[in-house]
């Protein structure tokens, strides 16, 4: 039982996501409680890796009925901290990560529209060897490719060394699923170019800095650079 708290949180959470896949012994988290450069760390109650949609949109509403700081993980290769819980303050939050290391289904390439549906938890290299099994290629690529992933190259909307000839991240999702803070599971993955109906959520969330899209994304692969 945590202090202050009426209930086990790591209990509730296991219900969710199943037993092995709520870290909370100190050796467990350590390494995703530390960014890369090791600048910066902070203390989390507990790890969550959750394998759905449907389980991190579980998640998250339990935290935000609670109260929960939510800090969302992808390959923790960002510079500035954003993927790592901040050192605790005086009456801060109880905080948990929830890593997207296992979101990372990869569906069949649609080679006619070089389209792809992938995890937020998929690396950019699994991505690009998925796409080049085709005579396809990724449009988006950059030094961090074996350990960055989709999710977060979303949220950051990165470019990479190929910016110029394919543009950002922005331009390569074409549809996008993703959970809210409040838990509430929006978006499409239908594909189309051309979507007319409610709010552009891909516009919306690619570039949202420290709120990775805890889901799928449908996007573009490219035929191979010649």
């Amino acid at each position: 039982m945590l202090p202050g708290m009426s209930f086990d949180v790591s209990v509730d959470l296991r219900s969710i996501v199943g037993t092995a896949h709520v870290l909370v012994e100190d050796d467990l988290r350590a390494g995703y409680e530390t960014d890369w450069t090791g600048r910066y760390s902070g203390e989390c109650l507990a790890v969550v890796r959750p394998a759905s949609t449907a389980e991190t949109s579980e998640v998250v509403s339990y935290c935000n009925a609670n109260n929960i700081a939510i800090i969302t993980q992808g390959g923790n290769t960002g510079l500035v901290g954003g993927g790592v819980p901040r050192a605790a303050e005086a009456g801060s939050r109880l905080s948990i990560v929830i890593s997207m290391s296992r979101l990372a289904h990869l569906g069949p390439v649609d080679t006619s529209t070089m389209q792809v549906t992938a995890g937020a938890g998929v690396t950019l290299a699994a991505w690009r060897a998925h796409a080049r099994s085709t005579g396809l290629d990724a449009p988006v690529d950059f030094a961090a490719r074996d350990s960055a992933t989709i999710g977060g190259a979303i949220a950051t909307n990165a470019g990479g060394s190929r910016v110029v000839r394919f543009g950002t991240m922005r331009q390569q999702v074409l549809g996008i699923e993703a959970v809210l803070a409040n838990g509430q599971i929006v978006g499409s993955l239908s594909g189309l170019p051309k979507e007319t109906v409610g709010m552009h959520w891909p516009s919306l969330l690619a570039g949202s800095e420290g709120q990775q899209d805890s889901g799928s994304f449908h996007g573009s692969t490219r035929r191979s650079p010649r």
